[in-house]
């Protein structure tokens, strides 16, 4: 007689079987998927642990919370590996050093907005003596100034909803006196409808979402050329 396999059964009798065994049994190497970035990248030319200058050994995380809205999301980056492991052993410490010299650069250029959470509430002058008045949250590395605590926790409950509307806001107030009239990755003109994004608290505008992407790999050259075109006559 004959034996019976599995595949002289019908499908109706094994394939039951045979789901129950792989749900049970997952493919051990299949690969996590990356955490989609919240917020925009990392704007700072150093290491958040070592503070050296990010060279061709940087290591860019996006980091995984998912109990913490405020920090799931987030990039950082890193000089090398030791330093991945070393921030891990004590993120805290190293987002609050993060957070201070993202809120620092940010600062400058920051409108004189109301509080985006309230927006009846005024807010200081953020280029004045008492800019600090006001309640600092760096979410997404963008810097968000609200009026009370309340509205910090807010925002680090959804920082997408809150990072949107301060996108809308910074994007807007910048938009009247931007310095560059040309893509400051590719060197074209910029189009009518530019692909647009924020690096360290300012509006950068591209020619195609490729430069954009170019940018946000490596920031420093293009903060650069708008430090330098503020300075003087837009480019032609």
């Amino acid at each position: 007689m004959r034996s019976m396999t599995m595949r002289s059964l019908p499908p109706v009798l094994w394939l039951p079987a045979l789901l129950a065994l792989l749900a049970a049994h997952p493919a051990q190497d299949a690969p996590k998927p990356a955490p989609e970035r919240v917020g925009y990248a990392w704007p700072l030319g150093t290491c958040v642990v070592s503070g050296d200058a990010l060279g061709d050994t940087m290591v860019v995380r996006i980091l995984e919370d998912p109990d913490d809205p405020s920090i799931h999301g987030r990039e950082v980056r890193f000089c090398g590996p030791r330093c991945v492991e070393t921030f891990e052993a004590d993120r805290a410490r190293y987002l609050k050093k993060a957070d201070e010299a993202i809120e620092a650069m940010e600062l400058r250029f920051y409108p004189p907005i109301h509080c985006v959470v309230m927006p009846d509430e005024a807010l200081s002058d953020p280029k004045g003596p008492d800019a600090r008045e006001a309640k600092h949250v760096v979410v997404g590395n963008q810097l968000v100034r609200t009026c009370c605590a309340q509205c910090v926790r807010k925002v680090k409950r959804n920082p997408r909803a809150w990072l949107a509307k301060v996108e809308k806001a910074v994007m807007a107030a910048q938009s009247a006196d931007y310095p560059l009239r040309v893509c400051p990755v590719s060197g074209r003109e910029l189009p009518a409808t530019p692909s647009q994004t924020l690096i360290g608290g300012q509006l950068v505008r591209f020619c195609c979402d490729g430069c954009k992407a170019g940018a946000e790999r490596d920031p420093a050259p293009v903060l650069a050329k708008l430090a330098r075109n503020r300075q003087s006559p837009p480019a032609k």
